[in-house]
C-alpha cells in the first residue's frame, strides 16, 4: 500500500455529541486508543516508500503527533501541513476564531520516500546569497562566472555593506562585457555555505549583481521539480476548502449531504504528490467515499473502510458505484480486520 489518508472523527465536541453519523465525544485517552490501534495496521500495511496523511484539528494535533512518533518513528515526520480549511471564520471561540485544520505526513522510512513535488522552478527566479543573520563567509568566483549590470571597469576592494547587512569585497575586481575578468572575492552573511556556493559554480549556475553596492544573485535554471510547501490556503493558488467540499456534496447527494466531507481537490493534491497510477490508497474513515472517488479518477486502486453500515449503503457504495466502468462490482466484506 503506498499512501493511507486518514480522516478520523475530531473529537471536538462536549459529552454525548456526535458529529455527523460518527460519535465525537470520546476522551483525549479514548481517542488514542482509538488511533494507535489504526495507526499500527496501517504501518504494518505501508510499503517502505509509502506515506501516512492523518488529518485532525488542533483539539487532538498534539496527541495525534506522539502518536505517530512512537509508532512511526519522530525521524520518519515528512511534515505537518496547514490547511485553510474555510473562507468564513466561525467566531464561536473567546480569544480567536479557528480557520486551519493540520495534515500529518508521516513516512514508513523516511529514506526512501521520494520527494514531494509539484509543477517545475522557474528560469529567471533571484535568489539573494546574502541572508541577514547568517554566518558571514568568504566566497571565491571564477572569472566570467558573474554578470554584472552597474557597468565595466575596475572595482576597488572595499565595504559594501548595508543596514542588516555586512558585505565586503575583498579584492579588486575587474568587468568587461558585463562579466568578471578576475576573480572576484566577497565577504557576507550568505545563506549558503561556501561548498554549496563551489558545487553551484561547478554545475554551471549563473549569478548577478545588478548595482553596488555588490549583491550578488543565485540565477535559477528552471524547470527542477519543486517541493510543495506545508501552508495549503484558498488564497495562494486557489486550493479547495470546506465550501466546497458542501457544494461537491449538495451535487452529489441532493437534500442531504455528508456534513463532514472533505473536498476532492485537497485529496486530489495529496494522491498526486504521494502515489502513482496503480498504487493502492487507504482510507480507513471512509465516510461519504471522497478519498477513494479520487483515487478511482487518477487511476490509483483502492480499499475504503467505514464503520458505520449507514453511511457505507447512503453514501460510499452508491457514490463508487456510479464511478466504476463496464458494470465492475465493489467487493464488500463485513467485520475486516486491518
Amino acid at each position: 500500500m503506498k499512501l493511507c489518508y486518514l480522516d478520523p472523527p475530531f473529537n471536538t465536541r462536549g459529552a454525548h455529541s456526535t458529529r455527523g453519523l460518527y460519535r465525537d465525544h470520546r476522551t483525549t485517552r479514548g481517542w488514542a486508543d482509538l488511533m494507535g490501534e489504526v495507526l499500527q495496521s496501517v504501518h504494518s500495511l505501508l510499503r517502505e516508500d509509502g506515506s501516512l496523511w492523518l488529518h485532525v484539528d488542533a483539539n487532538e494535533l498534539g496527541t495525534a503527533r506522539v502518536l505517530c512518533d512512537e509508532l512511526f518513528g519522530a525521524d520518519n515526520s515528512a511534515g505537518i501541513i496547514t490547511w485553510e480549511r474555510t473562507r468564513r471564520p466561525a467566531y464561536v471561540h473567546g480569544q480567536m476564531s479557528s480557520v486551519t485544520d493540520f495534515v500529518l505526513v508521516y513516512a514508513k522510512d523516511r529514506r526512501k520516500l521520494p520527494p514531494l513535488t509539484e509543477g517545475f522552478t522557474r528560469r529567471g527566479t533571484r535568489t539573494p546569497l546574502a541572508h541577514r543573520g547568517n554566518r558571514v563567509v568568504e566566497l571565491a568566483f571564477p572569472p566570467g562566472t558573474v554578470r554584472f549590470n552597474c557597468g565595466d571597469g575596475t572595482y576597488t576592494a572595499g565595504d559594501h555593506s548595508s543596514p542588516g547587512i555586512d558585505a565586503h569585497l575583498t579584492k579588486d575586481v575587474t568587468v568587461s562585457g558585463g562579466r568578471n575578468t578576475t576573480w572576484l572575492h566577497m565577504t557576507l552573511p550568505s545563506r549558503y555555505s561556501a561548498a554549496k556556493v563551489n558545487q553551484l559554480i561547478s554545475d554551471g549556475a549563473e549569478f548577478l549583481i545588478p548595482k553596488v553596492p555588490f549583491r550578488i544573485s543565485y540565477i535559477a535554471p528552471g524547470g527542477r521539480p519543486k517541493l510543495v510547501t506545508n501552508l495549503w490556503s484558498w488564497q495562494f493558488g486557489g486550493m479547495e476548502t470546506n465550501e466546497d467540499a458542501a457544494r461537491q456534496q449538495q451535487e452529489l447527494f441532493p437534500g442531504r449531504p455528508f456534513t463532514s466531507a472533505k473536498p476532492e481537490g485537497l485529496l486530489r493534491r495529496i494522491l498526486d504528490l504521494a502515489s502513482e497510477p496503480g498504487d493502492v490508497v487507504l482510507d480507513c474513515f471512509a465516510g461519504s467515499g471522497t478519498t477513494v472517488a479520487v483515487a478511482q479518477k487518477l487511476g490509483r486502486r483502492w480499499i475504503a473502510v467505514e464503520e458505520n453500515r449507514q453511511t457505507m449503503e447512503g453514501y460510499l457504495l452508491p457514490r463508487m458505484s456510479s464511478l466504476l466502468e463496464n458494470g465492475s462490482e465493489i467487493e464488500v466484506r463485513a467485520d475486516v480486520h486491518l
